[in-house]
């Protein structure tokens, strides 16, 4: 009786300095402003293969409403570009100002998970089609699939990593980093 007890709290304590299901960042929302199409195929990789969670976060990705992370032309308010979706700076990973201030780490977690996520989607398009049309309902399989040859370049087009933002206003091109 006395070894089972033992044995109990061993497992309860070595359960205390593990990462749960949402890692050690937690969990991070992503709003997309719009209907997912190819330019998205990267994120849904990302989360179909568990890139975010192997970084220490849990990315949710909704079609709009409130997030901490935002897919953005350009960055705007309390918005700042953390990372390169679709060159050049058509479309920016933005960051709240206070996350990126108060969870640099959690942000940089999900940069590399997209960046995983993106080089993953160029080289095989077809999953990463796949691992969208499981995640969004009604999606137009077909369409994203003709859209893939045109944006995936886009992706990493006359950049020295993914990812790679230039310096700007309202930018912060330190967060993201060429993946080793």
């Amino acid at each position: 009786m006395r070894r089972s007890a033992l044995l109990l709290l061993l497992l309860a304590l070595a359960g205390c300095g593990a990462t749960g299901s949402a890692g050690e960042f937690g969990d991070a929302t992503l709003s997309l402003g719009r209907r997912p199409g190819a330019e998205d195929a990267g994120i849904y990789l990302a989360t179909q293969r568990g890139y975010d969670m192997a970084e220490g976060v849990t990315l949710h990705v909704q079609k709009s409403g409130d997030a901490e992370f935002r897919l953005l032309p350009r960055p705007k308010g309390r918005w700042v570009a953390v990372m390169a979706i679709v060159r050049p700076a058509k479309l920016l990973l933005c960051v709240d100002r206070d996350t990126l201030a108060e969870e640099r780490g959690a942000v940089a977690a999900v940069v590399r998970a997209l960046q995983r996520g993106y080089g993953q989607a160029q080289l095989e398009p077809d999953e990463a089609v796949a691992a969208m049309a499981t995640q969004v309902p009604g999606l137009d399989a077909a369409a994203v699939s003709a859209r893939m040859d045109d944006v995936a370049p886009t992706w990493s087009a006359g950049a020295p990593f993914l990812g790679q933002l230039g310096p700007g206003p309202g930018r912060d091109a330190t967060v993201a980093k060429p993946l080793s």
